[in-house]
């Protein structure tokens, strides 16, 4: 089960995080997997493939993959420091891709179940991050929302290319439409990178339930609100139902505060 809460961290401060994942108002079940461990600052978030074959199955392998990678490297490294922490990542990734197209073919023959994925590794000077499709890792910094992670979709492909605008390629029909994503292709090649952290800085982990639902900033005033963690993923899950909740809705928040004397 997830693992919400405060964990003390370095350096005098406590990691504060929480998790929420909602079935929304309009899918009968809920496909999306979520996880967090706070004494370690382990956040992982996978999104089920609607219109294919058992996406909770497929997003339950995509964090349990990625767990397994981080672990099996734990339990090898005293520090739980690798020198390379975004490969554990992307290791973790690519086990999940071969997990889900292999159950995939024996279950369904020439059919596919998929998922989105994105996880973090939270440090007291640093996030390390990992992500196929379009669930997201946002940073809030003084007020301003960025997204960290960029999406796995024809709609950022043209606004890569220059093609359209960021504004106009969110009023697409097939904005969703993907690039990459777990189960999809033999081979995957997940999006890493580090950014440092600052003081006062926030995170967040989503799915595109939330997303497609609530505006960016909308989504930033939530998560800088002065609240508990539980209270400011609450609020980002009850935003994304009040836009119409027509898909699964999972958030991680998470952000490092001055551990009380």
């Amino acid at each position: 089960m997830p693992n919400s809460g405060k964990a003390f961290g370095e350096r005098g401060r406590t990691l504060e995080c929480a998790v929420r994942t909602d079935v929304g108002l309009v899918r009968e079940r809920n496909e999306d997997t979520v996880w967090a461990d706070a004494g370690r600052g382990w956040l992982l978030l996978a999104d089920g493939m609607g219109g294919y074959h058992s996406g909770d199955l497929a997003s339950a392998l995509a964090v349990n993959h990625v767990l397994e990678s981080l672990r099996r490297d734990a339990a090898k490294n005293e520090d739980d420091r690798c020198h390379d922490r975004a490969w554990l990542l992307a290791a973790g990734i690519v086990d999940a891709n071969i997990a889900i197209r292999t159950i995939a073919a024996q279950s369904f023959g020439s059919d596919v179940m998929g998922a989105t994925f994105v996880g973090a590794l939270l440090g007291p000077d640093e996030v390390v991050y990992a992500h196929i499709g379009d669930s997201r890792l946002y940073l809030l910094r003084a007020g301003v929302l960025m997204q960290l992670s960029r999406d796995h979709t024809m709609a950022q492909e043209f606004v890569d290319a220059g093609r359209l605008s960021a504004d106009a390629a969110q009023t697409l029909p097939w904005r969703g439409l993907l690039t990459r994503g777990l189960g999809i292709q033999d081979d995957v090649e997940p999006g890493t990178g580090v950014c440092a952290l600052q003081a006062d800085d926030r995170l967040l982990l989503c799915s595109d339930g939330l997303t497609d639902m609530v505006g960016e900033d909308e989504i930033a005033a939530l998560l800088g609100a002065p609240a508990p963690a539980e209270d400011v993923a609450a609020s980002l899950i009850d935003a994304a139902k009040a836009g119409g909740g027509r898909d699964n809705i999972s958030v991680i928040v998470a952000w490092f505060a001055r551990a009380c004397s």
